[in-house]
Order: structure tokens, then C-alpha cells, then sequence
């Protein structure tokens, strides 16, 4: 699935109560989002081989899930938290990071260690 394909999935998803999202900004989550996949699943086994640049077609969904995830639960103007009429929201990143997380089983070795 390309960028393109994810940013429209991603557009569709978020078109009722967002507002307009930039294609750069949507990039940029499925970057920082792609990252974190690769990153947790190697994490175990001492980092991303430099061959493996894109993430497996398998978390293409968990990757879209990650940045409506992280899009979704992100402050006005980067605040963490915001309280108002009674309502109080906590905002975090690591909304996007735990789903990740949940979702994405890291590569382990079995055998001996070197």
C-alpha cells in the first residue's frame, strides 16, 4: 500500500469532527509511525537491519490505526492537557506508541546468543 493510499484511508477516517489535515502533516505521522513499527519489532534482536526500510504489508492497518490514534488524541497547540466546562483531557503521544506497541509482535531470536 502506498503513502498516497494510507493518507486517503487515513483522510476517510478522520472526516467527521477534524478539521482539514495537510498531506505533510498526515507524511509526517506515517513516518514518525513507521519508525516506531520497525523500531519495536526489531528492538529485540539489536535494531533494524539497514535492508528493511518499509514496514511489512501486515501492519499497513496498525500503522493507519497508529497515526488516526496519535492525530486524534494530540493537544491544541502541543498542550498535554486541557479542562474545560467540567470535561478534562489528557493528550499524550504515547496514545500512537501504545498502540503500536499492542498491535505489533517484535522478531525474537531462539538459540544462542553471540
Amino acid at each position: 500500500m502506498t503513502n498516497e493510499q494510507k493518507i486517503e484511508i487515513i483522510n476517510t477516517l478522520l472526516e467527521d469532527g477534524c478539521e482539514a489535515i495537510t498531506t505533510e502533516k498526515l507524511e509526517t505521522y506515517l513516518a514518525v509511525a513507521a519508525d516506531e513499527i520497525l523500531s519495536w519489532m526489531y528492538h529485540l534482536v539489536g535494531g533494524v537491519p539497514d535492508d528493511v526500510t518499509e514496514v511489512p504489508e501486515k501492519y499497513n492497518t496498525t500503522q493507519i490505526y497508529a497515526v488516526v490514534a496519535g492525530y486524534t488524541h494530540a493537544g491544541a497547540e502541543g498542550e498535554s492537557r486541557h479542562n474545560e466546562n467540567g470535561i478534562d483531557r489528557t493528550f499524550m503521544y504515547s496514545d500512537m506508541l501504545d498502540y503500536i506497541h499492542n498491535h505489533v509482535l517484535p522478531i525474537v531470536r531462539v538459540g544462542a546468543v553471540r
